[in-house]
């Protein structure tokens, strides 16, 4: 039996002690309305660059520009394993996401407890901070 992988980004943009965080949407099939960060997945051939500039350009209508990696990890999820990198990334202009807001880390506490590897990546980080 071959387990279906996917690999993806999750960014951490700031804005002084805040960061960016995102609402998915109420009818997301996995994680309906937590609260979490801008990510997306690899598409074929992409770079960790491309994915990070689709990412501004189609979720967030901003250009942005990839930093270090903080952390990444991996999570089991019914049909797939996703393997995760959590980005630093800078940010031009205001994003134009549906909804969106500055924040503490604290505000993915929720999204973790439900499953949300992205959340549990960035309250990992902040905690070795």
């Amino acid at each position: 039996m071959t387990i279906l992988s996917k690999r993806s980004v999750a960014l951490i943009i700031r804005n002084g002690d805040r960061i960016l965080t995102v609402r998915r949407p109420d009818d997301d099939d996995e994680l309906p309305g937590i609260w979490g960060l801008p990510a997306g997945s690899f598409d074929g051939t992409e770079t960790l660059e491309d994915v990070v500039v689709r990412i501004g350009r189609d979720k967030l209508g901003v250009e942005l520009i990839p930093g270090k990696q903080l952390t990444s990890g991996n999570q089991d999820r019914p049909g797939y394993t996703i393997a995760m990198q959590l980005i630093e990334a800078a940010m031009a202009g205001d994003p134009h996401h549906r909804e969106w807001k500055w924040d503490s880390v604290e505000v993915l506490r929720d999204g973790a407890r439900k499953g949300s590897l992205c959340c549990a990546l960035a309250l990992e980080t902040a905690g070795r901070s």
